[in-house]
């Protein structure tokens, strides 16, 4: 059960009125641009979970922070130190997040605990618990919770990583979790609704001892009674030696669980939840487990005390339970837990609120942003006539909210464009930075109110310009041809000369997409350049026809191979205007730098300078000849059965109708014999 607290010095933090008051001028409240996902790569159920969830918000590709760590529940320190802690402390730390994440969600597969004697506790330490406190590296042990319900009385207000607790910036941290990936899928599916038609459950202990130690925690259970009831909020509330069973539609519960005098698991797993329900309970070690090997359908034996994932599998979307024995003074305040989540906070917000410790025991479980008490703001998107053009595009929106509207952000293919806080909500914007074609427009509006509620709606919109500003090199893929456009800063992975003095290659940093350019202008393999040109497609190769070439660097980068066996070479079309080779398959690679082997299966003629090698797939590109091609213009040509790793970049060209991927040599180093 939870024991009282050690006699030990505690400092609690206080923080000023003035403090919250200012912060609330930020942009928070939680929105899915505000999430991380972390996603363990040796867990099969955290990579399902991470991408359920993912894809169930909307969440940005970018915003999954991946991490190589044990699937184990309980590590060591250094365990998760070097692969949990450092890596999500990187990640944070990327300039394109700058302060706008608030939330990390940790997922099934990912550890759930950390030793607590290698801390100087006893009993483990929750790992989401820890993190709450991942930016601010001077805290290394316990700490009062600055956004908890005793560091200021009420503590009332959305949450923000830029929020300045007592000088502390904190995230909120939660778990995707439950016994079965079906638990979690479930959970995450219900946590998208704005219903709460259910009643909440507080379920004190009956004592007949008024000064035991169940006498603080059952009040903080009456306090929630009063102050839900005063608000209309129904609630089933007992304080008899009854324990609360076969309850249906459930918004909220808490009880003492295994420690209640009355409790039976039939009792308790008779309870069901609505969608957007939560639960806790005063159970010491309710969190100490999601295994299934641990847990439902007979997770309470007499000798053990009750779980709280059981209550996921009864339909709750949001849990906290602890991983060990947290001391009385640590448990979840109730009056603060219902009290915000029916005032429309989020399910994390709501939590932390009524969490007072930090760096501690408790875990939470659910999707952060599950708030079916808000009532979000209602935007529309005014959109242009016309496509937009030119230095001076405007996009504007109407919001309205019961509580008015603090600020409008406007938001293209997810990126931020603005923000306006006056009627007409309006955002004008240079589109000449941008690609041409269809973006997607996303524009949020935030409530007024100390709850920060966001709505959200998004529609596509046309940018028609001349020149299409590439961000990547693909960007220019879904264009036509005689479509202008500009790749700025992009990497030169072939030059001129070694192309034969008319075209040069081009690539991102990354190797993700590369085209040809047509030009005669000299550039080296390491340039840095920006080009502007005409896309054109001869020969079904897409390339730009260079009307002005700029070298902003002199052989500074180095264009990295990607390795792939002959089959790869080439890929699948991307659209009608980008094709790849015939019967392709795969992503498109041409005009990437890359490397590929096999065995010289044919060697061209003497005025012909290609040969072609085979790994063994015995590609058929309609020549004829066995394997891929590879030109080598004036290179020495190898010998037929000579085995060859070769690097170049990747092209194409027509055989009679076909397009045929082709492999173009820079220099003789790009050929290597590897075996006889």
């Amino acid at each position: 059960m939870i024991r009282p607290a050690l006699n030990k010095a505690r400092t609690l933090t206080f923080v000023m009125l003035i403090l919250l008051l200012a912060a609330a001028e930020a942009i928070c409240g939680g929105g899915r641009l505000n999430v991380i996902v972390v996603l363990n790569q040796r867990s099969t159920i955290s990579t399902s979970i991470a991408n359920y969830y993912v894809k169930a918000r909307d969440i940005p590709a970018e915003n999954i922070c991946r991490i190589s760590c044990s699937t184990d529940e309980l590590v060591s320190k250094s365990e998760f130190d070097t692969n949990i802690l450092t890596p999500i402390r990187t990640f944070l730390q990327n300039n394109s997040f700058l302060d706008s994440i608030d939330y990390i969600v940790m997922t099934k597969g990912v550890p759930l605990k950390v030793v607590g004697t290698e801390y100087g506790y006893g009993g483990p330490l929750s790992i989401t618990n820890i993190l709450t406190c991942a930016g601010e590296q001077s805290v290394t042990g316990d700490l009062d919770n600055p956004y908890g319900p005793q560091a200021f009385d009420p503590v009332e207000t959305s949450f923000s990583h830029t929020l300045d607790l007592g000088g502390y910036h904190l995230y909120l941290v939660t778990r995707l979790d439950g016994y079965t990936f079906d638990d979690v899928k479930n959970m995450i599916d219900r946590s998208n609704t704005l219903e709460h038609t259910g009643s909440i459950v507080l379920d004190r202990n009956y004592s007949s001892n008024p000064s035991g130690s169940t006498t603080m925690l059952n009040g903080w259970l009456t306090d929630a009674q009063t102050a839900l009831s005063a608000r209309g909020i129904p609630t089933i509330y007992d304080d008899t030696s009854l324990f609360v069973h076969d309850q249906t539609d459930l918004m909220g519960y808490f009880s003492w669980g295994s420690n209640d005098p009355s409790f039976t698991y039939s009792a308790y797993m008779s309870n069901t939840f609505a969608p957007g329900g939560i639960a806790d309970s005063y159970v010491s070690s309710s969190g100490r487990t999601f295994s299934p090997e641990a847990g439902y359908p007979e997770s309470c034996p007499a000798s053990s005390q009750s779980l709280i994932a059981d209550m996921i599998t009864k339909g709750a979307c949001g849990v906290s339970g602890f991983v060990s024995e947290p001391y009385t003074a640590y448990a979840t305040y109730p009056n603060i837990l219902f009290d915000r989540y029916t005032k429309g906070y989020n399910l994390a917000e709501s939590f932390y609120m009524a969490c007072p410790k930090l760096f501690w025991k408790s875990v939470v479980v659910g999707d952060p942003l599950t708030a079916p008490y808000s009532t979000p703001p209602t935007v529309v998107v005014l959109s242009p006539d016309v496509p937009l053009t030119g230095d001076s595009a405007t996009i504007t929106a109407t919001a309205t909210g019961s509580n008015g509207i603090s600020s409008v952000d406007f938001y293209m293919d997810g990126k931020h464009l603005g923000s306006d806080t006056t009627l007409p909500y309006s955002i004008t914007f240079d589109s000449t930075l941008y690609t041409v074609g269809q973006h997607k427009i996303e524009v949020r509006a935030i409530d007024a109110s100390a709850v920060a509620t966001q709505g959200w709606t998004s529609t596509t919109m046309t940018i028609e310009n001349p020149i299409s500003n590439l961000s990547v090199i693909a960007d220019a893929f879904p264009s036509q041809d005689k479509q202008g456009v500009r790749a700025t800063g992009k990497i030169v992975s072939a030059g001129t000369v070694e192309m034969g003095g008319s075209e040069f290659y081009i690539q991102e940093e990354n190797g993700t997409s590369g085209i040809r350019v047509i030009s005669s202008t000299v550039v080296e393999e390491g340039d840095v350049v920006t080009v502007v040109g005409d896309l054109t497609t001869p020969s079904g190769e897409r390339s730009i026809q260079a009307v002005s070439v700029d070298i902003l660097e002199n052989q500074t980068k180095q264009a990295k191979p990607f390795g792939m066996p002959n089959r790869s070479i080439g890929g699948s079309d991307v659209n009608e205007y980008t094709k790849g080779v015939t019967g392709g398959a795969g992503l498109r690679n041409i005009g990437v730098l890359i490397r590929t082997w096999g065995k010289v299966k044919y060697v061209g003629g003497e005025q012909e300078s290609f040969f072609y090698i085979d790994d063994g797939s015995r590609m058929q590109d309609n020549s004829g000849h066995d394997g891929i091609r590879v030109e080598c213009r004036n290179l020495p040509k190898p010998v037929i059965g000579q085995y060859l790793c070769v690097t170049g970049v990747c092209g194409c060209k027509y055989i009679d109708t076909h397009i045929i991927p082709i492999i173009k040599l820079r220099k003789q180093t790009d050929m290597s014999v590897i075996g006889l």
